[in-house]
Formats: structure tokens, sequence, C-alpha cells
């Protein structure tokens, strides 16, 4: 098995990763996404138990593949330090900033509604210490993999804005299930995936993302 695996191509690794990684989101977000029912999303404590599991899972499978086939941490970046931190979170403040300018454009020229976006709701009851634990899970399972592998495995193309339009094309595909409001991942998914690409530091955009997965259930 270890010799079938390290005997794979390139491109058969890339394509496993991605399909296992987001596979399954992504077709679960299109399928809400082409439903004619309300785009909702509910998060309780059973489903967020779930994802977070379902997360561990998939990055211990795919963390022992890739390192069958060589990957080291040092290939996606520096290891984290304190100043991932303050950068975190100034470019999650940012990304709010952003994100509140264009649903504001959005809005004023009726591509949007004008009210709070409902297509994610939060059961009353949801934990406080599992919202946290799903944040942290999350942040880190979306950037390691969407701008981290991703980015680094495609470093050899002649543009990285290959690396970047896909990047930013898959993230947007598995928050389809937030409508019109998805669309501003776009903007995110271009920023963050290019912001890796010039800095290769993946942890401040962990951070960023950690903490925008917890303001987005706490406010709620």
């Amino acid at each position: 098995m270890l010799d079938w695996i390290k005997s794979l191509s390139n491109r058969s690794e890339f394509v496993g990763v991605l399909a296992l990684a987001f596979g399954w989101p992504i077709c679960q977000s299109l399928s809400m996404a082409l439903s004619p029912q309300a785009l909702t999303a509910v998060f309780d404590n059973a489903s967020l138990s779930g994802l977070m599991g379902t997360q561990l899972a998939t990055l211990a499978i795919i963390g022992a593949f890739l390192r069958v086939r060589g990957w080291t941490w040092a290939r996606l970046g520096p290891a984290p330090g304190w100043r991932d931190l303050p950068q975190g979170l100034g470019l999650a403040a940012a990304t709010l900033i952003g994100f509140w300018l264009l649903h504001a454009a959005a809005a004023l020229i009726g591509l949007l509604p004008v009210d709070a976006d409902d297509s994610v709701r939060v059961a009353p009851d949801l934990d406080w210490r599992l919202m946290l634990a799903a944040s942290a899970v999350n942040g880190f399972f979306e950037e390691a993999l969407v701008c981290g592998y991703l980015v680094s495995a495609l470093r050899e193309r002649p543009s990285m804005w290959t690396a970047i339009h896909l990047s930013t094309a898959i993230r947007a595909s598995y928050h389809l299930y937030q409508g019109e409001a998805g669309a501003i991942m776009v903007p995110m998914g271009l920023a963050f995936a290019w912001l890796y690409s010039v800095s290769g530091r993946l942890w401040p955009l962990v951070v960023a993302h950690i903490a925008l997965d917890a303001l987005a259930l706490f406010s709620r």
C-alpha cells in the first residue's frame, strides 16, 4: 500500500486530496443551492459535533497520506508564532469591513436584501465551548487545505493566479448554500489565497478564519 501511494502521480495526489476534503461539502452545498426550499443551514450541538468530527478524521487521513508522499509542515510555511495572532485578527477585521461594504453596496443596488443574512441559523442552546472548538477546527481545516496545500501544490505553475483562482472557486463552491450572500466568499477567497501565495504564511489566515467563524456563531 505504501509503495502504491508513493507511486501516485502528483495530479492523482492533488485530485484525491481535494476530493476527499471538499467533494462531499461541495455536493451538499450544491444540493441546497438547487433546492426549491429556503437556503438555511441550522447548527446545533449534534450537527456541529458531527462536522468537527468529520473534519478531524479527514485531516488525519489526508495528513497520513501526505506524510507518506513526502510532505512536511515546513512545506506549508513557517511554524506558528506570536505575531500571527495580531496579523490574523487584523486580517479578520479587514475582512469584516470588506464584507460589510460589499453587502451594503449589493443591497443598495438590489442584489441582496437589506436585512440580515438568514442562510445560517444557530440553535439557542448551542454550547459555547463547542462553538469555539468547532471554529478552531474548521478554520484550520479550510485554510490548511484550500490555501496551504492547494497553493503549495501548484507553486511550480508559471502563474500563481492558477492556484489563487482555483482556491477561490473551491471556497465559493462549498458556500453555495448561503445563496447570494455566499458570493461575498469570492473576494475573501481571492484575498486569502493571494496573501498566502506572496507571504507563504498560513497561520494568520487560520487565526482570521477562526475569529470570523467564532464571531458568526456567537452573533446569531
